[in-house]
């Protein structure tokens, strides 16, 4: 009879102390909890009761185990980014205003704007 629940099918050779140990050793808190939820489920936790001790969605408790079981603790810690914005200057106009900016500013005289903080004034290219 097959367990219900989720399951570890493929370990990748991590131990439920090394898990612990990597574990604690993780900087970043939200990297920690993905260690976290892979040791509970070894240790015979429902996904149900590892979502509510570690505050996650039951659906983000499948989704690692799966990233585990597919690719180990590389997968898992796996983090992808948005690309952001499209940049509204192309590389060239980019380099083109660094110039024009490199050229505009002029020696600070004034010791005011120095104290302020200011770091220079500006002239139109």
């Amino acid at each position: 009879m097959r367990k219900k629940g989720l399951q570890i099918t493929n370990d990748h050779g991590w131990t439920i102390e090394r898990l612990q140990e990597q574990e604690r050793k993780m900087k970043k808190a939200n990297m920690a909890k993905r260690i976290a939820v892979i040791r509970l489920i070894m240790q015979g936790y429902l996904g149900i009761q590892v979502a509510e001790l570690l505050n996650l969605h039951r659906e983000t408790v499948s989704i690692y185990v799966q990233k585990f079981n597919q690719g180990g603790m590389d997968a898992l810690l796996e983090r992808r980014y948005a690309p952001g914005r499209k940049p509204y200057l192309s590389p060239e106009e980019e380099r083109e205003l660094k110039k024009c900016w490199k050229k505009a500013l002029l020696p600070m005289k004034d010791t005011a704007l120095k104290r302020a903080g200011i770091p220079g004034l500006f002239n139109m290219c």
